[in-house]
């Protein structure tokens, strides 16, 4: 499968430290962009985007920053990203993952992994 996608997603489920504690929340719509380094490094930049509007504050709809990461599994069923490398303000990538998983060789779903805070968000097709 090529990393250059963008997976929209309708509703969400969140983990905590392996717990189910919300979701989904009939209907949550987000995005999850992978797609090559825009840093032009190694690996990919992976971001997500709230698709129901624009944040108040921000006033646009980037749900999370876009993160460097590399793939550090891969298998027919999934494929594994780390983030490596800081930010500019100094902040590790490496806290943040993506399990991205397949079906019959199709992107079927996307699990974001905030590694330092035990929480993993399940993005439902």
């Amino acid at each position: 499968m090529k990393l250059d996608f963008v997976f929209k997603s309708s509703d969400h489920i969140r983990y905590e430290n392996g717990r189910h504690i919300s979701g989904p929340h009939g209907g949550a719509r987000r995005a999850v962009k992978v797609e090559p380094n825009i840093n032009g490094g190694e690996g990919y930049t992976v971001t997500l985007y709230n698709l129901d509007g624009n944040h108040p504050l921000w006033q646009n709809n980037i749900q999370m920053a876009p993160k460097q990461m590399k793939i550090i599994q891969q298998t027919n069923e999934k494929m594994v990203l780390r983030g490596y490398g800081h930010d500019a303000m100094g902040g590790s990538f490496a806290d943040y993952g993506l399990t991205i998983k397949l079906k019959n060789g199709e992107l079927e779903n996307c699990i974001l992994h905030m590694h330092d805070r035990g929480v993993d968000i399940e993005y439902l097709p």
